[in-house]
């Protein structure tokens, strides 16, 4: 009985930390009840829910998946063990957790959205389609299975048969929000921007805190440019199922005093994000007794160096205490009053001295011939990658000019691997040579990028990391950009020594285009 006793206390103790938002407590105090209990599902369960809040996502999912195995038929424990399978990057222990859930669930269609979307993160759009149109058989008048059956369509880009199965799922069901929204994200992806606010706006009238629909009518208003409704309009981002708020709170939005306060500001998104938004940070420490900024782990060395004044620490550091946070991409909301409008880059990042002479060493003498660095895809698991990437084989005629290329790549995939040796074979006088092994960090990144004469890329970090540098840039976009890069226009307010390059039907014309300007420039 005591030991029950001690087990309830600890899971009672664990239970408000986790409340206080002090998940790092209730790890330390479930682990080695855990290790005295490790078939104990109730433990199991807690520490995963621990382990996933501190984004320590391996070892959660390992949890979790533990604790799927001792309660097979709990909806609850099913459902977050896919969810956090999902955010680990465990596709296909996802999969089969939303399915098991499902089956457990009596057919709920929420989970059947869940498989779905792991169906066409592996790339299985057919399997989802399928599993679709057999249940919709069964179903025809149901409503959410028509949206579903749209979002499958729109993976495989057939828009027609997409839009028209939004529009059917609004027959059987006019006040189906997540369909209005869809309307309007496609229409938006077909620059119909009137069309895309007015679908917006129809969910919107039937719930005004419709986060999908804010956050679209948010993304498409800072694409055109219209910076004060988009920005009040990007808080909902954190309502919309896609990111968690890692901090409990509100956050600073601007609206008090930082006077002898303490602020952390916490990364979200990419590396790329953190590079681009890290220009609000070094505005901070004139308000604010103490600013802390948590980054990306691959960033820490780089932003140290660059951010005097702020405290830059790494997501695997302990978080000191702070009295108010704010997410970084909040902070043009936050400091709106200075300007909506994107703040210009008026201090570039510099790359650490001895780095760049230590790359420059590795690359040796430099010719005539200009040194140009490459990045040509970027995260995989990146919801547009089909969109914003580019398939070395692709790629490869632009390389077909007198000049050196460097990959900026950390990582290279498989498929292009492959690419470049039958490159390399079929032309045996070009040059490209693959840094990724050498690139510890980005600190490194930048001092190699800082030996560069012009940097090529496609829509990734590596981007955002020579605007910053204020390197000579050539960013390769798809035809719908993400909202930053606007249209249109060749230039960026972000950042000035960077041109915008913009892909029409395919890659084949602009990059045929660039080839002729880097030969002409020769």
């Amino acid at each position: 009985m005591a030991e029950a006793q001690s087990k309830l206390d600890i899971l009672a103790q664990a239970a408000a930390a986790f409340t206080a938002g002090d998940a790092r407590q209730a790890a330390d105090l479930l682990e080695p009840a855990l290790a005295s209990h490790p078939d104990d599902a109730e433990l199991i369960c807690s520490l995963a829910y621990a382990l996933s809040r501190l984004d320590r996502l391996d070892l959660a999912a390992d949890r979790f998946d533990d604790a799927a195995r001792l309660r097979p038929n709990d909806i609850a424990v099913l459902r977050d063990a896919g969810s956090v399978n999902l955010k680990a990057g465990r596709l296909e222990s996802a999969l089969m957790h939303f399915r098991a859930a499902y089956r457990a669930s009596n057919n709920d269609l929420a989970l059947l959205g869940r498989i779905v979307d792991v169906l066409l993160r592996l790339k299985r759009a057919g399997q989802a389609l399928a599993l679709i149109d057999g249940t919709v058989a069964l179903a025809p008048r149901v409503a959410p299975l028509h949206y579903l059956r749209g979002i499958v369509l729109g993976a495989q880009g057939q828009h027609r048969q997409e839009k028209a199965a939004y529009e059917t799922a609004l027959k059987l069901d006019p006040r189906l929000l997540d369909a209005h929204t869809n309307l309007g994200v496609l229409a938006r992806d077909e620059q119909r921007f009137q069309d895309a606010l007015r679908h917006f706006k129809q969910a919107l009238a039937i719930d005004s805190d419709h986060a999908g629909a804010r956050n679209n009518r948010a993304q498409t208003n800072l694409l055109l440019g219209q910076y004060t409704h988009g920005w009040r309009d990007y808080e909902w981002r954190w309502r919309d199922g896609v990111q968690t708020m890692p901090f409990s709170g509100a956050p600073w939005l601007g609206e008090s005093s930082l006077q002898g306060k303490t602020l952390l500001v916490h990364a979200e998104q990419g590396l790329g994000d953190t590079l681009q938004f890290s220009r609000y940070v070094a505005a901070l420490p004139n308000q604010a007794d103490r600013v802390i900024f948590l980054v990306q782990a691959p960033l820490l060395t780089l932003l140290q160096a660059n951010l005097p004044g702020v405290t830059v620490i790494s997501q695997n550091d302990e978080v000191p205490v702070f009295d108010r946070h704010t997410p970084l991409l909040s902070l043009p909301l936050a400091l709106s009053r200075h300007s909506a409008e994107p703040w210009p880059l008026t201090h570039t990042l510099q790359a650490d001295a001895a780095r760049t002479q230590a790359w420059a060493e590795y690359l040796g003498p430099k010719g005539a011939r200009p040194r140009i660095g490459l990045a040509w895809s970027g995260s995989a698991s990146h919801q547009d990658d089909h969109n914003r990437s580019i398939p070395f084989e692709v790629l490869s005629p632009l390389l077909d000019v007198p000049a050196d290329f460097i990959s900026l790549q950390k990582d290279v995939r498989d498929d292009d691997l492959a690419a470049i040796e039958r490159w390399r074979a079929g032309n045996p006088a070009a040059t490209l040579r693959l840094t990724g092994a050498e690139l510890n960090d980005f600190a490194d990144s930048a001092a190699l990028a800082a030996n560069l004469d012009l940097i090529i890329t496609v829509d990734t970090s590596a981007a955002h990391l020579a605007g910053s540098l204020g390197r000579p840039t050539w960013l390769l976009l798809p035809a719908m950009p993400d909202w930053r890069w606007q249209l249109n226009r060749s230039d960026t307010p972000w950042y000035p020594s960077m041109t915008l390059h913009r892909r029409g039907q395919d890659w084949s014309e602009l990059l045929q285009t660039l080839r002729e300007k880097l030969r002409a420039s020769a």
